[in-house]
């Protein structure tokens, strides 16, 4: 990032919700806000160096106005304010820098709350990711062998290559957490390594790649 005030990017459906966003934070937690659309992001990122992205737009918009940011090193954090946080939170976001869904309509404090932790690294997520309806399991092993949320996604970040190392950073948990994860859905899955593990998911229609 380079020298100077931190900047946070508003991107939003249209200008006067931008606006809005835009004005609410600078009232109440005297940010320095930049405004664009969802097209001009890329350049607008290029052009300010934001220290954080939050895109307010529809959960089927944020897809695609995440897809540039897949993959680019370094990219800022990204917060979104969306309709289905749900749905919102996907293997695709996380590889884009998503570290906070959040409901369109949060309040300012919970979006500079959400600021602050992406910030350091963290994540922050809206209660609906975790009231997802149950997972399947193999074999229909009942609920002793169903995948947590937590395990869910741990065993997507798994089949994107992360490291334990690495998915302790991205969660902001520990390794020894990270470990403890891992091994609880080897023995779920009846996996005998991560790949297996990562193979079994796919089959079963746990995880898609």
């Amino acid at each position: 990032m380079s020298q100077g005030p931190p900047r946070f990017l508003v991107v939003a459906e249209s200008g006067a919700r931008a606006a809005m966003i835009e004005s609410a934070l600078r009232d109440k937690a005297n940010l320095h806000v930049v405004v664009g659309r969802p097209a001009a992001l890329a350049r607008l990122m290029e052009e300010h160096d934001p220290t954080a992205v939050i895109l307010s737009l529809t959960t089927a918009r944020a897809v695609g106005a995440l897809e540039p940011l897949a993959g680019v090193l370094r990219a800022p954090p990204v917060i979104l304010l969306v309709d289905d946080p749900r749905g919102a939170w996907t293997a695709e976001a996380r590889r884009a820098g998503v570290h906070a869904v959040l409901d369109r309509d949060s309040t300012v404090e919970q979006i500079t709350a959400a600021i602050s932790a992406a910030t350091a690294g963290l994540i922050t997520l809206h209660p609906d990711v975790f009231a997802a309806a149950a997972r399947p399991t193999l074999g229909g092993g009942g609920d002793e062998g169903a995948l947590t949320t937590r395990e869910h996604e741990i065993l997507e970040m798994m089949a994107e290559g992360l490291s334990n190392r690495m998915i302790a950073r991205r969660l902001g948990i520990s390794m020894y957490t990270v470990k403890s994860h891992v091994a609880s859905i080897l023995g779920k899955l009846r996996a005998g390594s991560r790949t297996e593990a990562v193979t079994l998911g796919v089959r079963s229609g746990l995880i898609s790649l």
